[in-house]
């Protein structure tokens, strides 16, 4: 016969359990039965089930770093899924499907952020380029005297702009390439040269005296603006 209380196998005729000691003949019927041992079963399925049951402090930060994106989310999602209880695999499976969710959308944000990012340096560095380039083509030209004075202006779209001297400003424009006489001039001189169709290819304007250049100045930017001027005498 099998004892109620702990389930360990006693002689038939045994008063006592020889394991915790329970009077057998207390219990009544047939304490060997298939029908007591069936009794004694979900006593012991509980048991193990209230030992597996899941830790409510488990459970809880298990939903916050979840949420927060964690691995350490996904790693209490598994120790909780590991449980032989039912209740502990809802809860892990759960927060193992928040804890991947959250992670796939923070990479994809910060895929998103780290592209925006390197694109707005690309470009600071580009205009800075620009800027620099045609700083430098500017100061580094030189002006000389005598000769008739021609203004060059180097594009494959259409542009427009305006030339000043000592006899006023007058307007410019053009497709393409182009090179204006500007005749003789003495004192100041200024031109500009601007993209009309907003075009991504380069703009170049050049003042030249006897095919030497004087100033020159080029852009790439959008709708961009070139310009030189200079003083003759």
């Amino acid at each position: 016969m099998y004892c109620p209380n702990c389930g360990s196998e006693n002689k038939d005729d045994a008063q006592f359990c020889e394991s915790c000691g329970t009077k057998l003949d207390a219990v009544g019927g047939d304490i060997g039965s298939s029908a007591n041992i069936s009794q004694s079963q979900p006593y012991y399925q509980k048991q193990d089930s209230e030992a597996n049951k899941p830790s409510s402090i488990l459970v809880v930060l298990g939903y916050i770093f979840a949420i927060l994106g964690g691995l350490i989310g996904v790693v209490l999602g598994f120790i909780l899924y590991s449980k032989d209880n039912h209740e502990a695999k809802t809860h892990g499976r759960n927060i193992l499907i928040i804890s991947a969710v959250v992670i796939v959308l923070g990479v994809l944000v910060s895929g998103y952020v780290v592209s925006m990012v390197t694109s707005d340096v690309y470009d600071t560095i580009s205009s800075s380029s620009d800027s620099y380039s045609g700083d430098y083509s500017s100061t580094s030209s030189t002006s000389s005297t005598g000769g008739s004075v021609s203004l060059v202006i180097s594009y494959s779209g259409e542009w427009s702009g305006a030339v000043s001297d000592s006899s006023g400003t007058r307007t410019i424009e053009g497709y393409g390439d182009k090179t204006i006489n500007l005749g003789n001039i003495d004192g100041a001189v200024a031109a500009n040269a601007q993209k009309s169709d907003g075009g991504s290819g380069v703009i170049s304007i050049s003042l030249k005296q006897n095919g030497k250049t004087l100033k020159t100045d080029s852009t790439t930017s959008k709708y961009g603006l070139a310009q030189v001027s200079t003083y003759l005498d």
